[in-house]
């Protein structure tokens, strides 16, 4: 049975402006109110699984050490709860969807997977493949967090409790990248498959 699991983040975004607060993590609920939920219940008999709150976003680009990323241990604190989450449906036989929140929160599915050998196939209008040897100084995850779920990251990040990689780079695919997506060349080196949306749009579903 589907369980939706609300996780509403904005941690791994820059400020909209300084001191700014980025508006994801109204997310969860702006598909509540849309019907989501209901339509997911009535058709398929899918189950309201409740919510894993993050903490309080701040705009910390003045006092953040150099070697950390945008509210990291508010994203460290949430991926682990989000994954005992995830790991608790699974146990229970549901098959949680996890509705954030900015890209960030991929890393508490990916955790929960870690180790079982799972894909993924990550769908976006960027690679989010940004990380430390290819693009210097990291700062906020929601530009990197498919870097992040196959080791390309800060050991802290990539790496919680020795776990990573969460995925197999080999396991993973990305699907839905713009043709001038500054990492897809170094993605498509280091992943299964990279299908920019220019491609997808053109193949037949077979092909796909």
């Amino acid at each position: 049975m589907i369980a939706i699991l609300s996780a509403p983040s904005n941690l791994g975004l820059r400020p909209p402006e300084p001191g700014g607060v980025p508006g994801t993590a109204k997310a969860p609920e702006a598909l509540r109110a849309a019907g989501l939920y209901r339509r997911l219940a009535e058709e398929v008999g899918a189950i309201d699984a409740g919510l894993v709150l993050a903490g309080r976003y701040v705009d910390d680009d003045d006092r953040r050490p150099a070697g950390r990323i945008r509210n990291q241990d508010a994203i460290l604190d949430h991926t682990a709860r989000l994954a005992s989450r995830i790991d608790d449906l699974v146990g229970e036989g549901h098959a949680p969807l996890v509705l954030g929140g900015d890209c960030s929160i991929l890393l508490g599915p990916a955790l929960a997977l870690a180790g079982t050998g799972a894909g993924l196939v990550h769908l976006d209008g960027h690679t989010d493949f940004r990380h430390v040897g290819s693009a210097g100084p990291v700062a906020s995850l929601g530009g990197e967090d498919l870097a992040a779920v196959v080791g390309l990251h800060l050991p802290a990040i990539s790496d919680i409790d020795g776990r990573g990689p969460y995925v197999a780079p080999d396991r993973a695919a990305h699907l839905g990248c713009r043709d001038d997506d500054g990492n897809a060349a170094e993605a498509a080196g280091v992943l299964g498959a990279v299908v920019p949306a220019s491609r997808a749009m053109r193949l037949d579903p077979g092909e796909a």
